[in-house]
């Protein structure tokens, strides 16, 4: 008797299971909708409204302690100089250091390792500071002079968008992949001879507006200080922004 109770159990929680089943297969089948899916793309070109620069003041010496102290009073005369309100007039905000190396030189083709000879270690001291600004039309003065006060190397110039005006035309640039979506969604839907409904799920890209680089070696650098001034044209950057719509249709 207590046997036959059991199995009646196990087949009426098997009945209930595959009733459960069915019935949630149903309400599934009943929520789907027929989608339609589209992205479209929005790029807004405008100029840079902001730039970083990287001056660099190099020192070799056998003594690393000599190496240092010459690093530190060129630098200092270089940060002086940008600092100076008469001259590159940059602000606190607007300047620092981004690093600072010590490390031995290894390439026998250095001329200090080459003048020293071989036997002796040559010590490599590198300082590297950072500079942002929003002085476009100013970026080649502002080279001319840390080069002349005795920076030797210009790392890195790259000029951007600041988060205000990346903002604003990151909001131009939805509006314009938003209006493709909609126009590629009607286009197909009506050559397919169906009816075009509402969004059904939006997805927003992140903007993307890469930096422009510009390309400046050891040896243009080095001759930036006798020219009257350092030509620099940042150009234009392009703003993009993209997205993934599903509309229903019927």
């Amino acid at each position: 008797m207590h046997m036959h109770a059991i199995h009646g159990i196990i087949i009426l929680a098997l009945v209930c299971c595959l009733a459960m089943g069915v019935s949630a297969d149903t309400s599934s089948g009943a929520d789907e909708k027929d989608l339609l899916h589209v992205s479209g793309s929005g790029t807004i070109k405008t100029t840079p409204d902001r730039c970083d620069i990287s001056f660099s003041v190099v020192t070799k010496n056998s003594d690393v302690r000599a190496a240092q102290k010459e690093n530190a009073r060129k630098m200092e005369i270089v940060m002086g100089v940008l600092r100076d309100p008469s001259k590159g007039n940059l602000s606190p905000a607007e300047i620092g250091t981004s690093s600072y190396f010590i490390s031995e030189v290894y390439n026998p083709d250095d001329p200090v390792k080459q003048e020293a000879g071989d036997k002796t270690v040559i010590y490599e001291v590198s300082n590297t500071i950072n500079v942002e600004t929003s002085r476009i039309d100013q970026v080649g003065d502002l080279i001319d002079l840390a080069v002349s006060s005795g920076a030797n190397g210009v790392s890195s110039l790259q000029f951007t968008l600041s988060r205000e005006k990346s903002s604003e035309f990151r909001s131009q640039a939805l509006g314009i992949a938003v209006d493709k979506a909609r126009a590629d969604a009607e286009a197909v839907s009506r050559a397919m001879g169906l009816t075009l409904g509402s969004a059904h799920e939006v997805t927003v890209d992140e903007p993307y507006s890469p930096p422009m680089y510009f390309n400046q070696d050891m040896r243009s650098v080095s001759y930036a200080g006798s020219a009257p001034s350092t030509p620099i044209e940042p150009g234009s950057i392009d703003v993009t922004a993209k997205v993934s719509v599903s509309y229903t249709i019927s």
